[in-house]
């Protein structure tokens, strides 16, 4: 009875919905989900051993696929549990207010409560981290260096394949002998980088700020003058000069890039597979990229708003994107399947919020699956069509519906079947409450 009750059900898909969008359940062959928005949303796929729970989004989120898992409620918790199968090892992560936990894919266990004590491993790119009430202390090991900073960021030592000291921002310095050397001198005044020591292309980066910087290596040049303001870059490997008045004017000629751009004026930039144009920035804008067969173009109006086409040059096969926020939001999948929204409450495309709080603003939707299914609803439910390739159904809240199945086998509900007719190849049959008071055959 809308729009306190609504269910819905064939051979192929079970639904209800209690109080418009607020809560949902379905149930198809291959998914199996239910919501109490915008507070929860579940979604599992048995087929492909896949769950996710979503709660207070964007807050809280559990999901898991197979044996890898991960949970957080920011900003409390974070757990994350990773399977290597070649290895058949696996790792897990814990954190809890200013508590973390874990093991690593060797079974190595660490603990710590941040900012008093704590050890690390395998997390943020390091393979060991130990600190004691940071930032008065702590140790950083990254493969076969070790650095010590006490207190961070203001004194640090490297020790092991990289030597260093730091005593920010006075003066400091890192060197990897015949890889790197890096360091400053009263920072950011003077900073110096040398890299790829141990390639062809050694580069050597100087920064004298705010007046001057350049950098240098065989195959290019770069000065910058009031960094970032005046900009000039040569390149032989391949041959490219680069012109910059930051941000207004960019003029760049090159054998695989021609740019020019007059900001926010407009802008063109041609490459082998790619282009970037804008005219009078944010009004209109356009990228064009290629990726082998694919091709996918993109135009964007005042930013937020967008019309994208992606398309496959072999097969033909294409999709389509495109939303004028905040009045409607439409999109066609390279298999058919179309998405069309009237009324999106950000211009965001992302399926967490679709889930979960979306669908409360959504005054009239049409939906088309790949097999050719659709769906048309207006105001969650007092009018909604749908259609099968079994038939079609047509429903104005709870006072009239309409049902066909083939050319010749219809039906027509009034008040929720208290009156109901309903015509076959064979019969007309009419009731009231449930019982027949007319039936004849044709």
């Amino acid at each position: 009875m809308w729009p306190f009750y609504s269910y819905y059900e064939t051979d192929e898909v079970k639904e209800l919905e209690v109080l418009g969008p607020f809560f949902v359940w379905r149930q198809t062959d291959e998914v199996r989900e239910w919501g109490l928005r915008p507070f929860i949303y579940r979604t599992e796929k048995p087929s492909a051993d896949y769950e996710l729970t979503e709660y207070l989004y964007p807050l809280g989120r559990y999901e898991r696929m197979g044996d890898d898992e991960k949970s957080y409620l920011i900003p409390l918790s974070l757990r994350k549990q990773e399977t290597y199968p070649a290895q058949g090892e696996q790792a897990t992560h814990h954190t809890f207010l200013a508590a973390f936990w874990g093991e690593t894919e060797s079974g190595e266990r660490y603990s710590g409560f941040f900012p008093f004590t704590g050890t690390m491993k395998g997390r943020f790119a390091r393979d060991e981290i130990t600190f004691h009430l940071w930032p008065l202390y702590s140790r950083i090991v990254r493969g076969d260096e070790v650095t010590y900073r006490i207190p961070w960021p203001f004194v640090s030592v490297t020790k092991g394949s990289a030597e260093g000291v730091s005593l920010w921002p006075l003066w400091g310095y890192k060197i990897k002998e015949g890889v790197y050397s890096r360091g400053f001198l009263l920072w950011p005044f003077y900073v110096y980088t040398d890299v790829d020591l141990d390639t062809e292309n050694p580069i050597r980066r100087r920064y004298y700020l705010p007046f001057y910087a350049f950098i240098r290596s065989p195959r290019t040049t770069v000065d910058m003058i009031l960094p970032p303001l005046f900009f000039h870059q040569h390149s032989d490997e391949p041959s490219l000069d680069r012109w910059e008045f930051w941000p207004f004017i960019t003029w760049v000629d090159g054998d695989d890039v021609l740019e020019r751009r007059v900001f926010p004026f407009f802008r063109s930039r041609q490459e082998p597979d790619k282009r970037r144009e804008f005219f009078l920035w944010p009004l209109c804008i356009r990228e064009w990229d290629r990726y082998g067969t694919e091709e996918r173009c993109l135009l964007r109006f005042l930013l937020i708003n967008r019309h994208r086409v992606i398309r496959d040059t072999q097969s033909g096969e294409y999709s389509v994107a495109t939303n004028l926020w905040p009045l409607f939001d439409y999109r066609r999948d390279s298999d058919g399947a179309v998405h069309f929204h009237v009324f999106s409450l950000f211009p965001l495309q992302h399926d967490g919020p679709e889930r979960t709080i979306y669908p409360l603003f959504w005054i009239y939707r049409y939906v088309r699956s790949s097999d050719g299914c659709e769906l048309a609803d207006l105001l969650w439910g007092l009018f909604r069509h749908r259609r099968t390739p079994r038939g079609s159904s047509t429903q104005i809240a709870f006072l009239l519906r309409t049902d066909r199945w083939g050319e010749e086998d219809t039906q027509l509900s009034l008040l929720l079947g208290l009156f109901r007719y309903r015509r076959t190849p064979t019969e007309d049959r009419v009731q009231l409450f449930g019982v027949d008071v007319w039936r004849w055959e044709r």
